[in-house]
């Protein structure tokens, strides 16, 4: 007959596999809401790999949820094998968010080189041009949204730009305009009717926040995976203790 102590543990482990499957959903949920947030301005971010980090959270909540599933079956059935399966994929999968934290503040500088270089392409060839729908809406949205101009020198960033050439008569695009009316693009660069920040700082803002929500959820995971590990290996021991 089971222990107490063992009776205990058992039920601790499968009330904390809940709670860890229920995260697992938690974290595929943030994971589909970043890759959504992203898709908007996917043409501005270059090969940041800001997507694939979301991508990566959202195959991480689906197999989060699976090792869940695994240890609350080890701890109400006692198997052995589920146990130490449970074990095993919560350390590989801990070894690789180490991995993936270290190399993805390695490559923070990477990122921001990414981005500016997206953007200042979108803004001088791919604006305006039939073929480049989506990079254009990316940049309007942008500019209005982070209330920006252009890349990194505000409305400046336009002269000479494709979409320049092709509108004579307007100096920036209406959604660099503080107040959307028409004809509110023709004044000159300077003029206090456009915003007069480039939009590659609000951009990195956008990621970084996204990434620090993503990093703090991914801690709180890596924490509840080692006290998952310490748990599973307590009543394996018991387990063996108890068939002797």
């Amino acid at each position: 007959m089971a222990s107490c102590g063992m009776q205990c543990m058992k039920y601790l482990l499968f009330a904390f596999n809940f709670v860890f499957w229920i995260a697992g959903i938690a974290v595929m949920s943030v994971g589909i809401w970043t890759r959504v947030s992203a898709n908007e301005y996917a043409s501005l971010m270059g090969q940041s790999g800001f997507t694939a980090a979301a991508n990566i959270m959202i195959a991480a909540g689906a197999l989060v949820m699976f090792i869940g599933f695994v240890g609350c079956c080890g701890a109400v059935k006692e198997n052995k094998c589920f146990l130490l399966l449970y074990f095993f994929l919560l350390l590989v999968i801990f070894v690789l968010e180490i991995a993936s934290g270290i190399l993805a503040y390695t490559k923070r500088d990477k990122v921001i080189s990414s981005v500016e270089k997206a953007l200042n392409q979108s803004i001088s060839l791919d604006y305006g041009q039939s073929n480049k729908e989506k990079a254009t809406k990316a940049v309007d949205r942008a500019q209005s949204i982070f209330k920006c101009c252009g890349a990194t020198q505000g409305p400046k960033d336009w002269a000479n730009t494709a979409w320049a050439k092709s509108n004579t008569n307007q100096t920036v695009p209406e959604s660099c305009c503080k107040k959307k009316a028409a004809g509110c693009n023709g004044a000159p660069a300077d003029s206090d009717t456009y915003y007069q920040k480039g939009c590659s700082q609000g951009l990195q803002d956008f990621i970084k926040s996204h990434m620090k929500t993503l990093g703090g959820i991914g801690l709180g995971i890596a924490i509840i995976q080692i006290l998952g590990m310490i748990f599973s290996l307590c009543l394996f021991r018991s387990i063996r203790y108890e068939k002797i």
